[in-house]
């Protein structure tokens, strides 16, 4: 009995559930056919993030010349430091010994600069002291020439004439003394001996003055034939070597004093290499003490928009031995505090974005923690292909001091939301030529094309801000 009536009831259930079916069967739209509505909708964007800090210095040395960083010590990844502490410490004995020799090289280029300064001086003064002493003597040899010939050149040949009639005189004399003393001997009592001796030393004084004349004569002829003309020739040729040498001088003033200041030039070059060579290795020898910028937290590795590389090969390069490379961020001071997100977002999601979106990240570290986040910075250039850089701030409270950086964490941003959206699928919308939306209207058994407006687009579903009223059937397909 019990059975029957359990039977019937089933019987009863189906009955009824079968005749709901059959009325919604008669209400529900047609395959392919979308009942416009209102109700809630939302765009969203997610992303995957870091957290980063707002604060870092980045350490790197661009040093001018020297490139051996060879480490002598270093501070350890994940040290506490403050405001000036050593970072790192490089061998420096042989930048020492450069900079020593540099100094000496410095010096000799000094000296040389001031020696070329000194001499270009002392040669120009000369110089011009030169010029008028050739002025000078190119002068007094004309003024000696004249002289010779107006004066001194007729007063020689007449002295000439003179010495020779003098020496004539002397003979003529010495032959009448000669002549006198013979007469005189020949009436005299004097013995023949006395008179000998006497009258030999008078023809000696004759044949002196006879053979001094003869000298006399020879000297006479040859002043008149030559030395006059010669001396004349010689004063007129020194005359117009001076004035030879006073244009050399003249021509050559400028010359050798430009040549001079063209040295002077070249070691003032010289000395400026040096200089500045000198310079550059002095800088980098300060460069070499490494201090940090800020307090913060040692971190081996470098922090690109805001992601932490961790680079694994910088751990045997900062040891004793191990050498950094020049321009290398090898090193990064991180400020624990404030903290930064940083992430990425697909080029279909980028124009959803603006500065001040707001949102929440959920920390890898504690999934059940909810941190609002706000976007600062958006990059309008790709940071990879199809993705975009932003930037959000993070309002940490005091309970996300476990949250450090390099921590990663899911971002959700609310971009849209509407409660009384009207919506219809994505695939109901239609383009005419004129590349305006619009949807097919079913109208009992025809459908209209009509024109719409839309708003944003998500998870399939687009937005109609005008040209649909809820109840609208509209075609998907």
């Amino acid at each position: 009995m019990k059975s029957t009536f359990l039977m019937c009831s089933i019987c009863f259930l189906f009955a009824q559930a079968g005749s709901l079916l059959a009325a919604d069967s008669t209400n529900a739209p047609p395959k392919g056919v979308h009942t416009v509505k209102a109700g809630a909708f939302k765009v969203e964007v997610k992303l995957s993030g870091a957290f980063g800090p707002a604060k870092s210095a980045a350490v790197k040395l661009h040093p001018k010349v020297w490139t051996d960083l060879t480490v002598k010590s270093v501070a350890a990844h994940g040290a506490v430091v403050g405001e000036g502490t050593v970072l790192i410490e490089f061998e420096t004995e042989k930048l020492d010994r450069r900079i020593t020799d540099s100094q000496r090289s410095l010096e000799s280029e000094r000296l040389n600069l001031a020696l070329a300064k000194a001499e270009h001086q002392f040669a120009s003064e000369s110089a011009k002291l030169d010029r008028v002493a050739a002025k000078l003597a190119f002068k007094r040899l004309g003024e000696d020439l004249k002289h010779f010939q107006e004066h001194i050149k007729e007063f020689s040949v007449k002295s000439t004439h003179q010495s020779y009639a003098s020496y004539s005189n002397s003979l003529a004399y010495a032959e009448e003394e000669l002549k006198q003393l013979k007469k005189m001997y020949e009436a005299d009592d004097l013995t023949e001996e006395t008179e000998e001796i006497i009258i030999q030393r008078a023809l000696n004084t004759v044949n002196r003055a006879r053979f001094t004349l003869e000298r006399a004569e020879i000297t006479r002829l040859a002043s008149l034939k030559f030395g006059l003309p010669r001396e004349v020739e010689d004063r007129a040729t020194a005359q117009v070597r001076s004035q030879l040498s006073q244009e050399r001088l003249k021509a050559t003033f400028e010359t050798s004093a430009q040549r001079r200041e063209l040295s002077i030039r070249q070691k003032q070059v010289d000395f400026d290499k040096a200089e500045k060579a000198h310079a550059k290795l002095e800088a980098d020898r300060k460069l070499l003490d490494v201090k940090a910028a800020t307090n913060g937290v040692v971190y081996y590795g470098e922090f690109i928009r805001g992601l932490w590389t961790g680079r694994k090969h910088l751990a045997a390069k900062l040891r004793p031995g191990g050498k950094v490379m020049p321009n290398e961020i090898f090193m990064t001071v991180v400020s624990p505090r404030p903290l930064i997100i940083s992430g990425s977002v697909a080029e279909k999601d980028l124009r959803h974005l603006n500065l001040g979106t707001s949102g929440w990240a959920t920390p890898t570290a504690a999934p059940e923690q909810r941190i609002p986040v706000t976007v600062t910075a958006i990059s309008r250039v790709p940071s990879a292909p199809g993705k975009f850089a932003v930037t959000l701030a993070a309002r940490l409270g005091a309970d996300h001091g476990y949250l450090a950086p390099g921590m990663g964490c899911a971002v959700k941003l609310k971009t849209y939301s509407k409660a009384d959206a009207i919506t219809v699928p994505s695939a109901a919308l239609h383009y005419g030529a004129d590349q305006k939306p619009y949807v097919k209207v079913v109208a009992g058994d025809s459908t209209e094309n009509k024109a719409v407006q839309t708003g944003r687009t998500a998870n399939g579903k687009t937005e109609i801000t005008s040209g649909l009223n809820v109840g609208d059937k509209v075609k998907t397909d």
